[in-house]
């Protein structure tokens, strides 16, 4: 699974705070084996100069993650730096606050939808990224099935975080299977308890169950495999290394 593993560099935020940070990180993400990253949290650098120096590593930007006010008020230059990065995913890293009730989950799919068909229109899609707070009900529904059944299954699209699906008491792998065809890329984070409290932890490091969400993964359709780790004991490159070995070992292919 070398050719899709990818790094979310969120995760290495802090090591990408310049042109000369994002190379070094970049340098030592591609000699872990990574050729996929997730362009997230870089955006204080010129985007012509994050995809410049992506590809003087060989590692393709497969997904983004942008603001809201970039969908609503700046679409066009939005869909100009995904073509200017060489992605077709642009992503939303999760629901304003101000939508999150009845109402305002059925407000934002009805604005997404029309903003993830004219992304459409322009070769790219659409990618929602969960948290936890999608699992909360109205009127017998979670806010992640509003949007599930409200949007267009060709251009909305999710980014499914196994972290945040298992601190919202739903199961990846069952989310993984109801979402098929609409996760071109996920978040693989793991899980584990320290002093009673849930914490981000490497792959296959935690509690969570690889061995149902890996192979419902690869039923489901998913291309784009992101490794994801946003806070943690572990430093943040030695997070990413321990993730990717982990997944290597096991025979993730």
């Amino acid at each position: 699974m070398a050719n899709v593993l990818g790094a979310q560099l969120y995760t290495v935020r802090n090591y990408a705070k310049t042109p000369e940070e994002l190379d070094r990180t970049l340098r030592q993400i591609k000699e872990m084996g990574y050729t996929t990253v997730q362009a997230s949290a870089l955006w204080h650098l010129p985007v012509a100069e994050v995809a410049s120096i992506a590809r003087s590593h060989g590692l393709q930007i497969v997904l983004t993650h942008m603001s809201y006010d970039r969908f609503t008020k700046d679409f066009d230059a939005l869909v100009a730096d995904h073509h200017t990065l060489g992605c077709q995913l642009a992503g939303l890293g999760g629901l304003p606050p101000e939508f999150r009730n009845a109402e305002g989950y059925a407000a934002f799919a009805k604005q997404f939808r029309e903003i993830a068909d004219e992304l459409g229109r322009n070769g790219l899609k659409f990618s929602y990224h969960n948290h936890q707070f999608e699992f909360q009900r109205y009127n017998g529904k979670t806010g992640l099935e509003i949007l599930m059944e409200a949007t267009n299954p060709e251009t909305f699209l999710f980014t499914l975080d196994t972290y945040w699906v298992q601190v919202g008491g739903g199961s990846p792998a069952a989310w993984i299977r109801k979402l098929k065809n609409r996760i071109d890329a996920i978040h693989l984070k793991d899980l584990a308890i320290i002093d009673s409290q849930p914490i981000m932890a490497e792959i296959m490091e935690g509690n969570l169950e690889w061995a149902e969400i890996l192979p419902a993964a690869k039923e489901a359709g998913v291309k784009w495999y992101l490794i994801e780790r946003d806070d943690g004991p572990t430093e943040a490159l030695e997070s990413l290394r321990i993730s990717y070995n982990n997944l290597s070992k096991a025979g993730f292919e």
